[in-house]
């Protein structure tokens, strides 16, 4: 309902006032009042100006607030003053760009769209084709750069919506049958029929038996046309804008890929290295990456409440390690990819390869470490390769500040320790650490955790696991976005001979069935 009347709530609930007040007013016995003592002239002409009051605010309401949008949209995708509609919170840059462009359209669309059905399939197929050119630029005719199931899972959320909408706002929906609509519907054509065939004698009956009430009826009719048009403009301009924008969301996650797979079909497409537990939602993936001996099997460790990654081991394989965590109450399940350390800028393909298939990034930087120039560079590669392709969505970064209890005063540990408002000498040296690290590796200071990791010692790992669910919804988005690119680009030669497969067997099974059931029959 706020898409169609906007911030404008104030005006709308005075316009409605103002054309439902004389209504409200004329209750039986004020009718009968009016009856014997001829005051209804009073009454049309009171009941015009209200209409005249209503038609100026609808009018008012209808002045756009800020600057129109237009179909370019910028080049960062950032939204335009005043919007309608905000964008979904999953998507990515790449898609909030193409929303611009939809909103260029939706705020360009005229109510009269709605009445013209061919202005309407015209408007709907510019949107959808200026949508699939934005994300196929490269194609002749990116109009049908989609595959079946993609239409067949667009189908079935359209319907699913409209199937919800239908029982949630349309009264007697479950138990109306389409047969009663039909004859209601049929019986009303013939009501308004007989009632405007009246209209007319009435009218001039009316004028005839007394003229000035008639007239101030008729003035009463004139200034309630007035209203009634400002009303249906400005509900047809909003309900086009709202059509074109839901037209255009539809087509972004149809030519974006993220119908490639139905939300259940996505704990099939990705196997994880460990055995997954028996719970429905994919587990999150998890990076834990630093420097050769920041502390990231520690991490590991820690979070896994027990030793299953080898801690201070030269010579490792240098392959990274998966650990699964159950899901429990208040924390998601997890698959924990423990990187091997990382010592020099050669390490970057493997470290974006690795980025890209998680969906959070845990980094882990020693306190004590001054020479944070490789952090930034390996961080930065990793931001760059995100930033380079819009379409993927890039995981949310928690830094882990590791070995605080190394920092001055050495011989100083009893925590809890308060980095917001240090007063000790301690806290003040965290704190310290914090920021340089902070700026060091360009993340926010509200990103990084200080943290004490040694097995039997560990401090701040609550702390850990608060930042980690705080971007869960973010880190959730960015599993979806990896797992329908695994939906793409799956099956490949296998997946298609097994398709070729099912299928054959499928079509040989309904041949049989052809030939052998009229045989039964006969027999």
């Amino acid at each position: 309902m706020r898409r169609l009347i906007g911030d404008r709530g104030s005006w709308w609930l005075a316009a409605f006032a103002a054309a439902t007040l004389p209504f409200l007013v004329l209750l039986p016995l004020g009718f009968v009042w009016l009856w014997e003592r001829q005051g209804f002239v009073y009454w049309f002409l009171a009941t015009a100006v209200c209409f005249l009051a209503a038609g100026l605010l609808f009018r008012r309401a209808n002045k756009p607030v800020s600057p129109r949008v237009t179909p370019k949209a910028d080049a960062d995708g950032d939204s335009a003053p005043g919007p309608e509609t905000e964008p979904d919170a999953g998507w990515t840059p790449n898609d909030k760009i193409a929303w611009q462009k939809v909103r260029g359209f939706a705020a360009q669309t005229s109510g009269r769209m709605l009445i013209d059905q061919r202005s309407l399939l015209a408007t709907g197929r510019a949107v959808i084709e200026e949508v699939a050119r934005h994300y196929h630029p490269e194609r002749t005719d990116p109009l049908w750069h989609f595959t079946l199931p993609e239409a067949l899972l667009l189908t079935e959320r359209i319907s699913h919506r409209i199937r919800a909408l239908t029982i949630a706002a349309v009264p007697g929906s479950r138990s109306v049958r389409i047969g009663d609509v039909l004859r209601l519907y049929r019986a009303k054509r013939t009501v308004e029929s007989v009632a405007q065939s009246a209209n007319g004698p009435w009218r001039a009956i009316r004028m005839v038996i007394n003229p000035v009430q008639s007239v101030a009826a008729e003035i009463s009719r004139g200034f309630q046309g007035f209203a009634t048009e400002g009303l249906s403009s400005l509900m047809l301009d909003r309900m086009a804008r709202i059509v074109v924008e839901e037209i255009g969301r539809e087509a972004i996650n149809l030519y974006s890929g993220r119908l490639r797979a139905h939300t259940a079909e996505l704990a099939d497409l990705d196997p994880a290295a460990v055995a997954r537990s028996a719970a429905p939602i994919v587990p999150l993936r998890i990076l834990v990456a630093g420097k050769v001996n920041a502390g990231k099997s520690s991490l590991v460790n820690a979070l896994c409440g027990d030793v299953v990654a080898a801690v201070d081991v030269l010579a490792a394989t240098g392959q990274p390690t998966s650990h699964s965590i159950r899901g429990a109450d208040d924390r998601p399940a997890l698959e924990l990819i423990d990187c091997a350390g990382l010592e020099h800028e050669t390490a970057i393909p493997k470290l974006v390869a690795l980025a890209e298939a998680c969906d959070l990034i845990l980094w882990v930087a020693p306190a004590n470490d001054g020479a944070r120039d490789l952090d930034r560079r390996l961080l930065d590669a990793v931001r760059g390769h995100f930033a380079a392709r819009p379409s993927f969505r890039a995981p949310p970064i928690v830094v882990v500040m590791s070995h605080i209890d190394r920092l001055r005063p050495f011989n100083e540990w009893s925590p809890p320790y308060d980095v917001a408002t240090p007063t000790s000498r301690k806290e003040e040296t965290i704190r310290a650490a914090l920021d340089a690290v902070a700026e060091a590796l360009g993340v926010a200071a509200t990103d990084i955790v200080p943290a004490r990791l040694d097995a039997g010692a560990l401090y701040n790992v609550d702390a850990i696991w608060t930042a980690v669910l705080a971007r869960v919804p973010d880190a959730r988005q960015s599993q979806l976005i990896r797992l329908l690119r695994l939906a793409g680009s799956s099956g490949g030669v296998a997946g298609v001979a097994r398709q070729i497969v099912t299928g054959g067997r499928l079509l040989s099974g309904l041949v049989t069935e052809g030939i052998i059931t009229p045989g039964k029959r006969g027999g």
